[in-house]
């Protein structure tokens, strides 16, 4: 089994709280050490006492809180990435994220100079406008959701698809040869 030090883990959490709080009853024992020698053997117990229990209650209290707080950012910061690049009805990339991933998948194959081959389809949904005047705005957002879902359901584990626009989808699959994509566009159509 492995344990999970990723900044949204309790792993991080648990092992900084204890490895932070060792540090500081180290600290403590080391910085108190030079007065061990000419103190009696009962102050000695209780400077030995303070130098364990002082650290432990403050330091493990306040490395806790803080890495607790700091796994909550983390969790925050991945959620709003996630909303930040998913089409809020669709629940595909949205025009940006999608952007940026097919540009960075491009830099990516330049970089390695291979000539690798990938299809870029568009998908316009045809009188869509129409759906939405004659059946209301609610039916065109169920329809748009569809659309989505029957692209997905086209799709390998690397292709992406993004909403680009009102009832826009790009589709990008890398790697796919003109065949591969053609039979693509075909299922979604």
């Amino acid at each position: 089994m492995r344990i999970d030090f990723s900044p949204t883990s309790w792993g991080r959490v648990v092992a900084v709280t204890v490895v932070g709080t060792a540090v500081c009853i180290a600290a403590a024992f080391f910085v108190d050490s030079f007065n061990f020698p000419y103190l009696s053997p009962e102050a000695l117990w209780r400077a030995k006492l303070t130098d364990l229990l002082l650290p432990l209650v403050l330091a493990g209290s306040f490395l806790s809180f803080l890495m607790w707080k700091m796994r909550q950012l983390a969790i925050a910061q991945k959620e709003l990435t996630i909303v930040a690049a998913t089409d809020s009805l669709t629940a595909v990339f949205n025009r940006g994220a999608f952007s940026m991933l097919v540009e960075a998948y491009l830099e990516q194959a330049r970089s390695h100079s291979v000539a690798s081959s990938g299809a870029l389809l568009i998908v316009d949904a045809d009188h869509f406008k129409s759906v939405n005047d004659r059946l209301g705005h609610d039916c065109g957002d169920q329809a748009l959701k569809l659309i989505a879902k029957t692209i997905q359901d086209q799709l390998r584990g690397a292709d992406i698809v993004g909403r680009i626009g009102g009832e826009e989808f790009a589709v990008f699959l890398p790697g796919a040869d003109p065949s591969h994509s053609w039979l693509v566009a075909e299922g979604i159509r």
